[in-house]
């Protein structure tokens, strides 16, 4: 018999919990022009992640290893000559530091339309060479 109370008692504060805490009336949905903004965030959105899906399953398939070297001359704009590091393909029996993704010119190209170009990202060709 007391289990049965306790049980009792139980639902009874849990439905007085609900009660208390529901919220009291309907809310208000979006207007038909939020709506229809939202509606068209969400089209674009997708659009844009279509795309980017097709870049990244067509473009990104593999990487090229890549090593940083020591002894690399180089020459600076007034003609001077220093040692510094580079980067390059990594060798046979090196362990790469880094890979870099291999996207050829048709990915590239795609990439860097208005709407994918990585901003900020500058590519130099220095002249150096290893010693």
């Amino acid at each position: 018999m007391k289990g049965f109370a306790l049980l009792v008692a139980a639902l009874a504060g849990a439905a007085l919990l609900y009660v208390t805490t529901a919220v009291g009336g309907q809310q208000a949905g979006p207007s038909r022009a939020e709506f229809n903004a939202l509606k068209k965030q969400v089209a674009t959105l997708k659009k844009d992640d279509n795309a980017i899906q097709a870049v990244l399953g067509a473009c990104f398939t593999s990487g090229i290893p890549i090593i940083q070297y020591d002894g690399y001359e180089s020459r600076a704009t007034d003609g001077t000559t220093f040692i510094t590091t580079g980067l390059d393909v990594a060798q046979q029996g090196d362990t790469p530091t880094m890979y870099l993704l291999d996207v050829g010119q048709a990915c590239a190209q795609v990439i860097n339309t208005a709407k994918l170009k990585l901003h900020g990202l500058e590519f130099a060709r220095p002249s150096t060479t290893r010693r």
